[in-house]
């Protein structure tokens, strides 16, 4: 099946001529789906019905130029990788036949293409990154400050809420004062072995005041 698709900026554009073209093509009126909008993104609800719920493999789409299926290259890149690769439609450009994904080598330069602008997309994110790393204040003890929150970077040690009796059992425990042996002490304060030593730690650090 052939089916065609129209894209217009806005409702100013006369989407006329690119229809007249689909239909000397040979593509069916009601074949042709249309859509007003800015080629920025591709939530357009007529192209997300041709794509996702009308379309199968084996079927054709034929468009009056590539730039319909997006304003940029790596979003034209992006929707010719969907509707050719996962969606096994043959794409047919009227006024770029050498784009045609009938066009063997077409595919290689496209792969070569995303694949570079998806390199040059992954080093920027991984600057910004770096910058923002680098612009990040520290406290006196080394730990960064998020610019965004104001607050230390990092997971905030866990609260642990005890009974008096069972501070007590823990101090004389990490003191070795208690006659009770560590299980019988995970037992009767009801934690894990790691959590046990963790608080041993941050008490024997001063960080866990008991």
């Amino acid at each position: 099946m052939e089916y065609g698709y129209i894209r217009v900026s806005t409702e100013i554009q006369d989407h006329t001529r690119q229809e007249k073209a689909l239909l000397e093509y040979g593509i069916l009126a009601e074949n042709i789906y249309s859509d007003i909008g800015s080629g920025k993104d591709f939530n357009r609800p007529q192209y997300q019905k041709l794509i996702n719920k009308v379309i199968k493999a084996g079927d054709t789409l034929v468009i009056t130029s590539l730039d319909r299926l997006g304003r940029d290259m790596k979003l034209i890149l992006e929707n010719y990788n969907l509707i050719v690769d996962t969606r096994g439609v043959t794409l047919i450009s009227l006024e770029q036949p050498e784009l045609n994904s009938t066009n063997p080598i077409l595919k290689t330069v496209m792969l070569s293409i995303y694949t570079m602008l998806a390199d040059i997309e992954r080093k920027t994110m991984l600057e910004r990154q770096r910058q923002a790393y680098n612009s990040m204040k520290k406290t006196d003890t080394g730990k960064l400050i998020s610019n965004k929150t104001g607050e230390v970077v990092g997971r905030k040690k866990a609260s642990h809420s005890f009974k008096k009796e069972d501070i007590e059992l823990l101090k004389k425990w990490i003191d070795k004062t208690t006659e009770l042996t560590t299980n019988q002490v995970l037992k009767a304060l009801d934690i894990s072995r790691p959590t046990l030593y963790k608080l041993k730690k941050e008490y024997l650090n001063g960080e866990l005041k008991i």
